[in-house]
């Protein structure tokens, strides 16, 4: 199967994507290293520490959601890495401010966000495999993300409702989990123990409109332009084959 090439603006937002991760990561990094440094941490060199625990989380589900960036499902993989972002800033805000908020409201949001978060970047790995030709692959691609969707609207469900300790929300949650868990592991290892079936080719609407203009211009068929391509393809992976004859003047 053959991989469209991204193009120059798709390029562009990969690296500057990767800049914005490897920038915010090391000077958090680095503000985590002078906190450990120091002789007591105190109450900011703990907010340092997990301000850079957060920035290299969210920075992991960023790269997972911008993995299908120039791919067919490339706009899915930048609105995750948008919310992952989002959830980033705040998660680090509450770090830092969190001290006098009472609400329980605002730390519900931030749970439903992580779970979110997590949620979107294994889907946009698991989506790599959208394009994948084998049947068995591409429903047991859609069925792990059914339960994936299910196993978040679940946890949100646990978030902001009172559900207490039923146990029958507790072992639907468990089976969900292993469920998605196992789907998560058993779909790409069939996508590598199986090839992709073959594909016919098809042509593109504008190359198919461009192949009958040339062939109306000459007053030809399609079939007589494109045969001698063809004749001369197979000429050239077979030099060693018959070559025709021509007769001498």
């Amino acid at each position: 199967m053959s991989s469209t090439p991204a193009s120059p603006q798709l390029a562009t937002l990969r690296r500057i994507i990767v800049a914005v991760i490897v920038v915010s990561f090391s000077v958090a990094a680095i503000m985590g290293i002078i906190a450990l440094l120091a002789r007591d941490l105190g109450d900011v060199g703990v907010k340092v520490l997990l301000t850079t625990a957060t920035v290299g989380l969210y920075s992991i589900a960023v790269l997972c959601c911008a993995t299908l960036a120039g791919k067919r499902l490339s706009g899915f993989g930048l609105a995750g890495a948008a919310v992952a972002v989002l959830a980033a800033a705040y998660t680090v805000t509450l770090i830092w401010i969190a001290d006098g908020l009472r609400s329980d409201v605002v730390y519900q949001f931030l749970g439903s966000l992580i779970a979110l978060t997590v949620a979107w970047a294994l889907a946009s790995l698991l989506l790599l495999l959208a394009d994948r030709g084998r049947p068995v692959v591409a429903w047991g691609l859609r069925v792990t993300l059914g339960l994936l969707a299910a196993l978040l609207l679940l946890i949100w469900y646990l978030i902001w409702g009172e559900v207490g300790s039923g146990e029958v929300f507790g072992r639907l949650l468990g089976i969900l989990s292993i469920l998605a868990a196992l789907g998560a592991v058993v779909v790409p290892v069939a996508s590598l123990l199986l090839p992709d079936a073959p594909r016919a080719a098809r042509l593109s609407p504008e190359l198919a409109e461009r192949l009958q203009a040339e062939a109306t211009r000459r007053g030809i068929t399609v079939d007589d332009l494109v045969a001698p391509l063809l004749a001369a393809s197979e000429r050239a992976q077979d030099p060693q084959g018959p070559v025709d004859e021509q007769p001498h003047a």
